[in-house]
């Protein structure tokens, strides 16, 4: 053959079907597009290799302990090679196969064919509480509870109770775990008993800081007032958090990554005279957010008292905010808008306090009291 009809059928011959083994299983590994990246059908990956597979409507995901990668399925082969996505072919899913093994730490080689292998884990420990069980390996395992015990894919190694099998590693157990999850740093957890019910986060933001001072009056700053407040806030409210401890700068795209996981947010800021303001979201964004009033309506009292760990009703805030300062005889103006910090799954309002009601300790007292107890009122 001719030097130069050899490099014409090389590029060719390279995007051409090649074996594809993926532990144990053999199947072909095939290039959409012709642009040399390998892909595999994704129920071939998964069982060759013990992997979690979760297929929806138009994604597709694997898993290997607290390791997941994810892939959205499109049906055109050159799409698929331009995106690195998952490609539909018939009624097949194939994934790209180099991205999976760099996201689920695999072993990839590609030769004369494709090698995607997973090496045994070794058990490095193995921590008995009463309640929770802890196994941490050399690498991300699967395991599967069954009906006697619970199976560690592809792992083995020794210990009391335990059994290396054909699979991988067993651990006997004469009932099941409620809640079998992978903690992270290559851990498999079984816990057993009811599950710890979550405790709802209030965050207190005190406006301004650092070199935003906010407004000034008669040597006062703002900044200084709306710290003031929350810590006094805080005390009556254990377990509360602030948004920042000090005299310090938080930008708005700092204190809204601390604002995602509140229950209860109030961001606290002054203005002239002796108004009482509170704002409040015209809209949600956020699906759960938006589902959240309407359920916690209808929800039991246990039902909804979870929901309001991770969502929220910032109207029945408000409702409680108002109710609390109106028992100090101070009226309450209400406003909607689009105010960033509102716009969170939790409960969320700005609070805005004039000065005049502010100027002596007792009034910032029952001004934090007020604060603190429509809270505690929201959350009970």
């Amino acid at each position: 053959m001719r030097p130069w009809v050899l490099l014409f059928l090389l590029p060719a011959l390279a995007q051409a079907p090649k074996p594809l083994k993926v532990g144990a299983l053999a199947g072909e590994a095939l290039y959409p597009g012709g642009r040399g990246v390998a892909y595999g059908e994704v129920r071939l990956v998964a069982q060759g290799l013990g992997l979690s597979l979760w297929q929806g409507e138009g994604r597709v995901a694997l898993g290997l302990g607290s390791r997941q990668k994810a892939f959205a399925v499109v049906g055109g082969e050159g799409e698929a090679a331009r995106s690195g996505q998952a490609w539909r072919r018939g009624g097949e899913i194939l994934i790209p196969l180099r991205p999976l093994a760099e996201a689920l730490g695999l072993t990839y080689r590609a030769q004369e064919g494709v090698l995607l292998s997973l090496p045994w884990a070794r058990l490095l420990s193995f921590d008995r509480g009463p309640d929770r069980w802890l196994l941490r390996f050399s690498r991300e395992v699967n395991a599967v509870v069954q009906e006697n015990g619970v199976l560690f894919l592809l792992a083995q190694g020794e210990g009391a109770g335990l059994r290396q099998e054909a699979l991988g590693l067993f651990l006997p157990l004469e009932r099941p775990p409620d809640r079998l999850y992978y903690p992270g740093g290559n851990g498999v957890a079984l816990e057993w008993g009811p599950l710890p019910r979550p405790r709802p986060l209030v965050l207190l933001d005190p406006g301004h800081g650092g070199k935003d001072p906010g407004i000034s009056l008669g040597g006062v700053l703002e900044k200084d007032l709306t710290l003031d407040l929350a810590r006094r806030v805080a005390a009556r409210l254990p377990g509360s958090r602030l948004t920042r401890q000090g005299d310090e700068t938080l930008p708005l795209e700092a204190r809204l990554r601390q604002a995602q996981g509140a229950s209860v947010l109030v961001s606290f800021h002054l203005t002239q005279g002796s108004a009482v303001n509170l704002y409040l979201p015209k809209k949600r964004s956020l699906p759960l957010a938006q589902n959240a009033e309407a359920l916690l309506a209808t929800l039991p009292p246990e039902q909804g008292t979870l929901l309001k760990a991770y969502a929220g009703d910032p109207r029945r805030l408000a409702a409680l905010l108002e109710q609390a300062f109106s028992a100090l005889g101070i009226v309450v103006a209400k406003a909607e808008g689009p105010y960033a910090l509102t716009d969170i799954a939790g409960a969320a309002v700005v609070l805005e306090v004039g000065l005049d009601r502010l100027k002596t300790l007792e009034a910032r007292n029952q001004v934090a009291g007020a604060v603190a107890q429509a809270i505690r009122a929201y959350l009970e």
